[in-house]
Parts: C-alpha cells; sequence; structure tokens
C-alpha cells in the first residue's frame, strides 16, 4: 500500500460541512472531503483538489532546504485526532495557503531542483525509494507544478486547504 498526500480547497461552508460532520458523524467527514477533492462528475463541478501521489516526501525534502513560510506537505493544524489513512486531517488557513502560494510561485522547480541529490534521499531514506530512478525529477515536477497552481488558486480566492495523508 502506498501512502499520498491529499488537497482539498474549502469554501466557507464546505469548511462549516466538515466541522460538523467531523463532530456528529466522522465516518463520512474524510468522504465528504475526498468528494470535494474529486469535484462532481454529475454536475461536471471541477475538482477542487489534488493529490501528490507518492511525491510528496521528496518534495518535502527539497522544499526543506528552501526554508518555507508553510510546511505545505505535513503542517496544518489537526481537525480531529481520527486519521484518515496514516494521519489526522490538518487545515491551512487561507493566510498559510497564502503565504505558502507566495513562497511557492516565487520558487522555481529549476531552484528545487538544484538541491537534488538521489543518493541523498535514498541515503535518507526519504519516500519513496525511486530517487536513482531516470524519471524521479520530471515526476516530482509534475507534481511540483500541481502544487503551486492549487496554492496559488487557493491564495486568489482566500481559501483554507485540507491536507491528509491516505
Amino acid at each position: 500500500m502506498s501512502m499520498i498526500t491529499e488537497y482539498v480547497r474549502l469554501r466557507p461552508h464546505e469548511l462549516t460541512e466538515l466541522r460538523r460532520l467531523l463532530l456528529e458523524d466522522p465516518d463520512n467527514a474524510c468522504e465528504y472531503a475526498g468528494d470535494l477533492r474529486m469535484g462532481d462528475l454529475d454536475e461536471e463541478v471541477a475538482s477542487r483538489g489534488m493529490d501528490t501521489d507518492k511525491a510528496w516526501a521528496g518534495l518535502q525534502h527539497l522544499l526543506t532546504k528552501l526554508g518555507p513560510p508553510v510546511d505545505v506537505i505535513g503542517g496544518g493544524e489537526p481537525m480531529t485526532d481520527d486519521e484518515w489513512g496514516y494521519d489526522s486531517p490538518r487545515l491551512l488557513s487561507a493566510d498559510d495557503a497564502a503565504d505558502a502560494a507566495r513562497f511557492l510561485d516565487a520558487t522555481s522547480f529549476a531552484l528545487l531542483a538544484q538541491h537534488y541529490d538521489p543518493a541523498e534521499m535514498i541515503s535518507a531514506e526519504v519516500y519513496p525509494a525511486i530517487w536513482d530512478q531516470h524519471w524521479a525529477l520530471s515526476y516530482l515536477e509534475d507534481y511540483y507544478t500541481r502544487l503551486v497552481a492549487l496554492f496559488c488558486a487557493a491564495a486568489a480566492d482566500r481559501e483554507p486547504i485540507l491536507v491528509w495523508r491516505d
């Protein structure tokens, strides 16, 4: 089983509903957030979320070297003690999302890639052990580009972001 990090931008009424579910119907809170992340296929509502597949740990490793103002992979305030897969869902406030968006938008992937050292990442046991593969850097770039877009969109709409590892 693999670990992925999931994200969803939350509108005010969605955050209110998620908080209600966490208190009254915790089993359905995760499903609700997952549905928001995927969008509504019946109504053709675009997805408001994403996942980083297994690139999350590699991205976190590289971002940490640059000292970001917000930990976009493992940060945020826990919303419950219940685990949704591998950890509790965490909320990055609208201010956190905006701070992160400014940093991410100003940080090109080329700058991040300057810190990419496959041997170091494997030695540090950064999940998963793929960093010596020829495609690993482009894999990180793809998910980094998506992450930047998500945070910039959330910042533009002053929305918080829910994060969890599944």
